[in-house]
């Protein structure tokens, strides 16, 4: 038994201690920049006989490092919050956020079925669903995003931070701040940069009419599809209160737009469906500072994750960062 499946089957012996656990082995999962994934099988048997309690569970602990800062603690806090919302998300069973029990902050959630894979929507079709199935979860996907804008924003002020009511100015300052921090370190200091900083500056929009929970990566690759149907969204460390326009920009940038779109599903059917199922469609200038906004963030990630795969960080990776400075100079030239 390894040190994390001891540690593990003692905590989850003290949430029914009327029973006896049994954990399989935590498997680590791929695919995690700031978090790390388990998955494992808990079984509680009870002492003095009875139906055994089983559960197919995720153990997500925070890394040392990881390639972008967040708080587990918040995230556990805003998926119980969206429990019940119709929003999908994995339900939390257990959290140790203070690090008491674990080396760090650490939640363990439900495991849902269904499979996640970034090329969903793509010809390549790696979870056979054919031309039609493809095109009806793209339209389902809208849908779901329409359905995160929905949820009530002021059920949500105790759980995440206030950005003020100009969220674009808020969220400029902060990636600003976070690319000062990769720079401090010798890393991020290519032209470009202040280029795309000096163009957000001058076209940051008005404060919109209505903040919402934003997802902050919301894309084909962070859901579990099951029979053709979304069965989670997953991936919650970036949500933040702020413009709607956010999430729109992210989905439909240039980055990952072959991953997002797909024949017969355009930018322009995303968000007519959007303005359909929400009443609100986006003013031009409005979303495209988002998607520059949108690509500046990546980028800034993509300069950490490289820095910490030069440190010698297990979360490091080498990101293609030449590659969205290019995209950067082509969409504010």
């Amino acid at each position: 038994m390894s040190d994390l499946q001891d540690t593990l089957t003692g905590w989850l012996a003290t949430w029914r201690p009327e029973t006896t656990v049994a954990v399989t082995e935590p498997v680590l999962l791929g695919g995690g920049s700031s978090k790390q994934n388990w998955a494992f099988d808990a079984v509680w048997s009870p002492t003095g006989g009875g139906d055994r309690i089983s559960h197919q569970l995720i153990l997500r602990q925070d890394a040392e490092q990881g390639v972008v800062s967040t708080s587990l603690a918040v995230e556990a806090e805003l998926m119980d919050a969206l429990a019940g919302t119709g929003v999908p998300v994995p339900v939390v069973h257990g959290v140790d956020t203070t690090a008491a029990i674990f080396a760090v902050p650490t939640v363990v959630v439900g495991r849902l079925s269904g499979r996640a894979d970034r090329a969903v929507l793509r010809d390549a079709d790696p979870l056979a669903l054919g031309s039609d199935g493809r095109l009806a979860l793209a339209h389902q996907l809208a849908d779901l995003l329409a359905d995160i804008h929905a949820v009530d924003a002021a059920m949500l002020t105790a759980v995440l931070p206030d950005p003020g009511p100009d969220p674009a100015a808020h969220g400029l300052a902060h990636w600003t701040s976070e690319l000062a921090g990769e720079r401090a370190r010798g890393h991020g200091g290519a032209p470009v940069l202040n280029d795309t900083l000096a163009w957000l500056a001058a076209h940051l929009p008005a404060p919109p009419g209505r903040q919402v929970l934003v997802h902050g990566d919301f894309r084909p690759a962070n859901v579990l599809v099951e029979g053709g149907r979304v069965t989670a969204l997953l991936d919650w460390e970036l949500a933040h209160l702020g413009d709607p326009v956010d999430d729109l920009g992210w989905y439909t940038g240039a980055i990952y737009r072959r991953e997002h779109f797909l024949d017969g599903w355009t930018v322009e059917d995303l968000l007519a469906r959007y303005h359909e199922r929400t009443g609100f469609a986006p003013d031009p200038a409005r979303l495209r500072f988002w998607q520059v906004f949108s690509t500046f963030r990546l980028t800034v990630i993509a300069v950490r994750a490289v820095r910490l795969l030069a440190e010698g960080s297990p979360m490091g990776k080498a990101a293609p960062v030449e590659r969205l400075y290019a995209l950067l100079a082509k969409e504010i030239g």
